[in-house]
């Protein structure tokens, strides 16, 4: 499988020389690494949400909403910051609202609902959105609320080009992944459990005390670490515990009851490729070595994408996930197919 590839592209089939020269703006800027607070980011207030508003330093070309992911630290993520600051550098204006439940690392049944009213307010907001077009960026599990803005009447017109970062298409293929594949990150599988067990069939205070400690245990010692010595075989809520996470018989069980949830309490999560233009465009990026959401995944959304009309560019990179900035010479055909990307995605704002 290659890399790259282009989906059915319809608006530009090609970006054009000035978004070639606001790529290399951007990638310059995107590995000077992430300021703790840059001098362009200013907090705003838009009804009761925050907003991390980042300003081009020349005119404003066009606007990006960034949908943060499930970080602890949401908007305020070095790698969202760092991000953001380099798409100015293409004169863009870029929004990274606050989203608390995303923050908190949870999959809730409000959720999908509640992003979309924050996104409502927020395109409805002269000051933050003074155009009439826009841009939606999300990463990982965020990618299907920017789908979801995109099917609905309010902002799907409104959405000039969409840009996901390690999205899904298949959730119940994903939640196998995580639940059952030995190179998944334990982290993603935890998170799952937690969300599960906190918004779909409730649990006792030790249960989650136990695993709130071994979700964090994990985020400081990725390296290394080792479920067995954070629980006690003696303990029967912590031997409970380690059976749920690592036994393929309990893991099944448990991932019968998250497939059913998907079919109904997180439905939401659901993705669904019903744009009101379907000629949004779309860039897919994903990290080759994503161990969380398989690049596979992204390829799938390109293939129903391309299937259904919808104008789209693939790039699957090494880049993403190794945050590896040095540049050898057998790495620039794929550096070339990413930055290309990033230049079609830049042009289909500009038009």
């Amino acid at each position: 499988m290659k890399p790259a590839q282009f989906g059915m592209l319809s608006y530009p089939s090609r970006p054009g020389p000035a978004s070639w020269i606001a790529t290399a703006r951007l990638l310059r800027r995107f590995q000077q690494g992430p300021i703790a607070y840059p001098h362009n980011l200013s907090e705003h207030q838009c009804a009761d949400i925050l907003v991390d508003r980042y300003m081009p330093s020349g005119l404003v070309l066009g606007t990006v909403v960034f949908i943060h992911g499930m970080s602890v630290l949401g908007r305020e993520d070095p790698r969202v910051r760092q991000l953001a600051v380099a798409l100015t550098a293409a004169g863009l204006q870029v929004l990274v609202p606050e989203l608390p439940n995303i923050r908190n690392l949870r999959i809730e049944r409000a959720q999908p609902s509640e992003v979309q009213s924050t996104l409502e307010q927020l395109a409805g907001d002269k000051d933050l959105v003074p155009t009439h077009h826009f841009a939606l960026m999300a990463v990982s599990f965020s990618g299907v609320f920017a789908l979801r803005a995109a099917n609905s009447a309010t902002l799907g017109p409104r959405i000039s080009a969409l840009c996901l970062i390690g999205g899904y298409y298949d959730v119940e293929r994903v939640s196998d992944f995580l639940v059952n594949a030995k190179r998944a990150d334990p982290y993603g599988r935890m998170l799952m459990v937690r969300s599960y067990f906190s918004e779909v069939e409730a649990e006792n205070d030790a249960f989650h005390w136990h695993l709130e400690r071994c979700i964090r245990n994990n985020a400081e010692e990725d390296e290394g670490w080792n479920l067995r010595s954070l629980l006690d075989e003696a303990d029967a809520e912590q031997e409970r515990l380690w059976q749920l996470l690592s036994d393929c018989g309990q893991r099944q069980r448990f991932l019968q009851k998250v497939i059913r949830a998907f079919g109904d309490d997180w439905s939401g999560y659901r993705v669904n490729l019903n744009f009101v233009n379907s000629k949004t465009p779309v860039f897919l990026l994903h990290g080759r070595g994503d161990r969380v959401i398989p690049p596979g995944e992204s390829r799938r959304l390109s293939s129903q994408m391309s299937a259904q009309g919808i104008p789209n560019y693939l790039c699957i990179t090494r880049f993403l996930s190794h945050g590896d900035s040095a540049i050898r010479l057998s790495q620039l055909p794929e550096l070339y197919r990413l930055l290309r990307g990033f230049a079609w995605f830049i042009s289909c704002i500009w038009r």
